[in-house]
């Protein structure tokens, strides 16, 4: 787990540096309780202003994660602007095929890889750049109709079919859940993706020697690590005041 970087006192954001080091002991007592391995945190930039951002990334400076391209993008340039070196990046949301060109060998993990259409068309921009893409296959685990994802009982075959594709790298799994009032409703859908996760990982899918199984944001994150979430994907919260 990253170690928190020193912020100043005084700094006007640095109730950013508080809340990353709440959420990061939040999820490591929470992961001891549930005798689990304390999950990876990945901070989402999307709801933060640019300020907010740069801040964070004083803060915690090894990962960040975007839904958007052309957010991530801006991103980058403002770490560049304010010369501070670029994390590890994630690209969490819904991946248009006209903006895989974009992210293919610049972010470190695509964790919304949904179908075998965008899959095949990642493989194909990977090896014409001779890298090869680590990716998360989306699990709609809600079987909500206007979410991409795989429904469970199709993910076995688009795992494999990820396999097969040059270029790409299957490392897990990745799913959101529906909206619910209380986060502990989220645990069925955290612990189907779970269940699937183990499976897949015993059967040998993944291919990395860490499969990674990314579940729980900012209103979810508990019952992620308690279901055995490897990271969790948290943005509101990093950024509340108070």
């Amino acid at each position: 787990m990253s170690q928190l970087a020193n912020v100043p006192e005084g700094e006007a954001f640095s109730y950013i540096a508080r809340n990353v080091k709440t959420l990061l002991e939040t999820l490591a007592e929470t992961a001891k309780e549930a005798k689990v391995p304390a999950p990876r945190l990945i901070p989402v930039t999307k709801s933060a202003s640019p300020d907010e951002f740069l801040a964070l990334m004083r803060a915690y400076p090894d990962t960040a994660a975007e839904n958007r391209v052309q957010a991530w993008k801006e991103r980058c340039e403002l770490l560049e602007a304010a010369d501070l070196p670029a994390p590890e990046w994630h690209l969490i949301g819904s991946l248009q095929l006209n903006k895989v060109k974009y992210v293919v060998g610049k972010v470190a993990l695509i964790q919304s890889a949904d179908s075998e259409k965008l899959i095949k068309e990642i493989g194909r921009i990977a090896e014409a750049r001779g890298v090869r893409q680590d990716i998360l296959i989306e699990i709609n685990s809600g079987r909500e109709p206007d979410k991409g994802g795989a429904l469970p009982e199709n993910a076995e075959a688009l795992v494999e079919f990820a396999r097969t594709v040059p270029g790409v790298r299957p490392c897990g799994l990745m799913t959101m859940g529906p909206i619910l009032p209380d986060p502990d409703a989220y645990r069925p859908f955290f612990a189907l993706t779970r269940e699937l996760f183990d499976r897949f990982a015993a059967a040998g899918l993944f291919e990395t020697d860490s499969p990674i199984l990314s579940m729980g944001m900012s209103d979810s994150y508990l019952p992620a690590v308690r279901e055995g979430a490897t990271m969790v994907r948290v943005g509101r919260a990093l950024f509340r005041r108070g």
